[in-house]
């Protein structure tokens, strides 16, 4: 497995980890700032955010995160560093993430 195969599969499992009080996937909230992985010791670490530091999902987000990143092939150790600077704004949801909020695409995505 290479750094980019794992990091890549991890991005894509992130997208099962759902908001709980949107049910939009976490990685199209634009909630997901990086995911490094590190070959020999099989460490990956997700840098994120909540929509709010008060987030009252928060640590279900955890949880699932650690529970869908934990059955990535290739992945020993997990570590959430959870952070709040840059702090989350709309204009970081995904296109996927305004489609599925039935939102109109971003102004900065328009032709």
């Amino acid at each position: 497995m290479t750094k980019e195969n794992v990091e890549a599969a991890a991005r894509a499992a992130l997208e099962d980890v759902l908001d709980p009080e949107t049910g939009i996937s976490i990685a199209h909230l634009g909630l997901v700032y990086a995911v490094r992985y590190d070959v020999e010791t099989r460490f990956l670490c997700v840098v994120m955010t909540f929509t709010t530091p008060a987030c009252p999902a928060g640590e279900m987000i955890l949880e699932g995160v650690q529970r869908r990143l934990g059955r990535v092939d290739g992945v020993a150790f997990v570590d959430v560093d959870l952070v709040f600077e840059p702090r989350w704004t709309p204009a970081r949801i995904t296109a996927e993430g305004r489609a599925e909020l039935g939102w109109p695409p971003s102004p900065a995505a328009s032709p």
